[in-house]
């Protein structure tokens, strides 16, 4: 074997070999996940450390107003919870059920079964051929 097939065959495991412990990844932002709710409406996730239940949280955007929750106790789906705060007298819950959500204000914050008083119930938009569209027109 010479030596220039000898490198040959060690670069490309070198160059795996970098990326795969992190010297040549590039830094992905988590990606914004869309939703259309009834009437119109829009919204937008970004969620964060989904595989930690203690840290996980969402950023979501509504109404033009952004928003973080963390992950709440539920019965079945998933459920983040906010904080009151002076803009949100009450706390906002965004619960998940497949492609479904319900973004709600929070009426026992505690009550792992209680969805709140709802504000929006939206589906994810999986395309950007159905912006516009309910999903029962399809």
């Amino acid at each position: 074997m010479t030596r220039s097939s000898i490198l040959y065959a060690i670069t490309p495991l070198a160059a795996f070999m970098l990326i795969g412990a992190g010297g040549g990844r590039v830094a992905n932002s988590p990606a914004i996940v869309p939703y259309v709710c009834e009437g119109g409406g829009q919204a937008a996730a970004i969620y964060a450390h989904g595989g930690d239940f203690r840290h996980a949280k969402v950023m979501l955007t509504y109404g033009g107003r952004t928003t973080e929750l963390g992950a709440a106790p539920t019965l079945y789906g998933i459920r983040y919870l906010g904080e009151p705060s002076a803009e949100e007298p009450r706390a906002l819950v965004w619960s998940l059920r497949g492609e479904r959500a319900l973004l709600a204000e929070a009426t026992d914050p505690d009550d792992v079964a209680s969805q709140g008083r709802p504000i929006a119930s939206c589906t994810r938009l999986r395309s950007a051929s159905a912006v516009g569209h309910s999903p029962d027109d399809h």
